[in-house]
């Protein structure tokens, strides 16, 4: 279990964390492992996401990739002013963090079931720490299974991670959009092409799956689920939307009639319908 430290008792107030380390994951994600000044780390449950940034610059939304009693890990992607900044910092530097905020995943809907994880890209942090959870000795599920699809094999987030879990008895599948002539013997396509044979080994009715990356790749996968024979309720996503005010002040992150920040990141799959569809600006 994720250890709850401290309570966020004013997540909008942004508060200064230490980097302690810095860890590049691919040629453009780092992953960045902070702590507060002072006193302890905000609890959090898995999916959940702080606005982590530069004073004078501005912050952005990052899921909380892990924890532990002493510090949080936000893995993020160079796509800005803000991102590279970040990517950029050094142990010892200061960032800002307000949060936690959002809707964490529901990992009760994995109990005597097989959870069923399916990431895309980047899309893997926000289910690590719910893979983490429940692949704990006396985890509630009857299995864990992790579908991870990336760009090519230089592009797979915490390849040493992934390899490890099949150590405490977690599936793991993998597929990469092109090997570019690297070595690689897994699966050549998108992760939807893994699904079917993920779901035929434990039973489409005993499925709570987690679902994150782009937007098409959501889609994509609630889709070939359906097909499969695993229906929308069962199936969770989060959205990483233009978060800006993390209140549901602003109105950036609004898809169709829901907030992201308020109402998400996690949502049901039946409750999306063709939201998804919806283009961010």
């Amino acid at each position: 279990m994720i250890a709850a430290t401290a309570p966020a008792a004013a997540p909008s107030v942004p508060l200064p964390f230490r980097v302690l380390d810095r860890r590049l994951e691919t040629h453009d994600v780092v992953t960045l492992t902070v702590a507060p000044v002072d006193g302890l780390p905000p609890s959090f449950e898995p999916a959940q996401f702080s606005m982590i940034g530069i004073v004078g610059l501005g912050d952005v939304p990052i899921s909380i990739s892990s924890g532990s009693e002493h510090e949080h890990r936000y893995t993020l992607r160079r796509a800005g002013a803000v991102t590279d900044a970040l990517a950029s910092v050094s142990a010892g530097d200061i960032v800002s963090v307000r949060g936690p905020f959002g809707r964490p995943w529901n990992l009760d809907r994995a109990s005597g079931r097989h959870a069923l994880f399916v990431a895309g890209g980047i899309g893997l942090a926000p289910l690590r720490a719910a893979i983490e959870q429940l692949t704990e000795p006396g985890a509630p599920c009857s299995g864990v299974t992790v579908l991870v699809g990336a760009r090519s094999p230089d592009d797979l987030l915490f390849a040493d991670w992934l390899r490890r879990l099949p150590d405490r008895e977690c599936a793991v599948g993998l597929a990469v959009d092109a090997d570019r002539g690297q070595l690689w013997d897994g699966a050549v396509g998108p992760v939807t092409d893994l699904l079917e044979s993920a779901i035929g080994a434990v039973g489409h009715q005993s499925v709570a799956a987690y679902v994150c990356g782009p937007d098409p790749m959501m889609t994509a996968t609630i889709i070939e689920l359906g097909r499969c024979g695993v229906s929308a309720d069962q199936v969770q996503v989060t959205l990483e939307r233009n978060m800006q005010c993390a209140n549901g002040w602003c109105g950036h992150c609004q898809l169709g009639p829901v907030l992201v920040c308020r109402d998400g990141p996690v949502f049901e799959a039946s409750a999306l319908g063709d939201t998804l569809e919806v283009a961010e600006l």
